[in-house]
């Protein structure tokens, strides 16, 4: 395991971790500390551990270790040719945990992320103090293929430069591009030889993901989850207002009722994607951190 640059609460240091055979890259700010001070960060499908480049100083400003892994196939984690679902990540994010002496830590995951987080606390629930759900739930809605279609269009598809690419990324309709987004697409961009440019992330592990995704009956996990939970529904669609909603109200609900200890908070004037980004969110993920 190595470290690029040491820790400290507002900088971010990157770490890789080889697990069978493959390397996880992370990224952590904050000082290592004890389970109860440290929470694991995991992003979503087609994303990368840039996305909580907001949320990670924040929580480490607050005593936080906060470690936030590339998953595989996506950053600058291995990208084998089979392997992927919701069990793989699991096991990785284990053995990452294992690697650090941290029997537990509370996790924050976010779409894909979130599945992951609620496969790992009703599974393992011994591993996972807290469970921070972020814009999904058990059950996925029939358009969320649609809701998340301009994301994942990108994949595979070559640009002529990097400026090409992050000029088609800043027309993406479900952000509003800034700081955050210039510094998650320069992540996500891979520069070949002959100067085009593609996303690290490659179409075929989406493609197996996405399939894994669909046989794992999801929707049965929130039954098996004990642990704190705090769900965070976006209030907006991506394709409108009130259309691809990834977390539809009512499965918000539904998984307050099921899961013993859930709080569920909507944040306002956020969709599947912005969310992320917002103070009302990285607030409300804090409160419920600390207790």
């Amino acid at each position: 395991m190595a470290a690029s640059a040491n820790s400290t609460s507002g900088t971010m240091s990157e770490h890789n971790l080889g697990i069978g055979g493959m390397t996880l890259h992370y990224a952590t700010w904050g000082q290592p500390a004890g389970p109860e001070r440290t929470v694991v960060l995991v992003h979503g499908l087609t994303a990368n551990s840039r996305g909580w480049a907001l949320l990670g100083p924040t929580l480490a400003a607050r005593g936080w270790h906060v470690i936030a892994p590339d998953l595989r196939g996506r950053g600058l984690s291995s990208k084998p040719a089979h392997g992927y679902g919701v069990p793989f990540h699991a096991n990785d994010i284990l053995a990452l945990c294992d690697a650090l002496a941290l029997p537990s830590v509370s996790v924050v995951g976010h779409s894909l992320g979130a599945v992951i987080g609620m496969y790992l606390a009703a599974l393992y629930p011994q591993r996972v103090s807290r469970l921070v759900m972020v814009d999904a739930g058990g059950k996925i809605p029939e358009d969320t293929a649609q809701a998340i279609a301009a994301s994942v269009g990108r994949l595979g598809m070559p640009f002529p430069s990097l400026d090409a690419y992050l000029g088609a990324m800043r027309q993406l309709p479900m952000i509003q591009w800034n700081d955050l987004w210039e510094a998650y697409f320069r992540y996500d961009a891979e520069e070949h030889a002959d100067g085009t440019v593609t996303s690290r992330v490659p179409k075929a592990a989406i493609a197996e993901e996405s399939w894994a995704l669909g046989a794992l009956r999801s929707e049965a996990l929130p039954d098996f989850v004990k642990r704190p939970t705090l769900v965070l529904r976006a209030a907006l669609g991506t394709l409108g207002p009130d259309r691809g909603i990834v977390l539809p109200r009512e499965e918000a609900e539904r998984l307050g009722r099921v899961i013993p200890d859930c709080q569920v908070v909507e944040i306002p004037e956020t969709n599947h994607y912005t969310i992320i980004a917002s103070p009302a969110f990285i607030e409300a993920v804090a409160a419920f951190l600390a207790g």
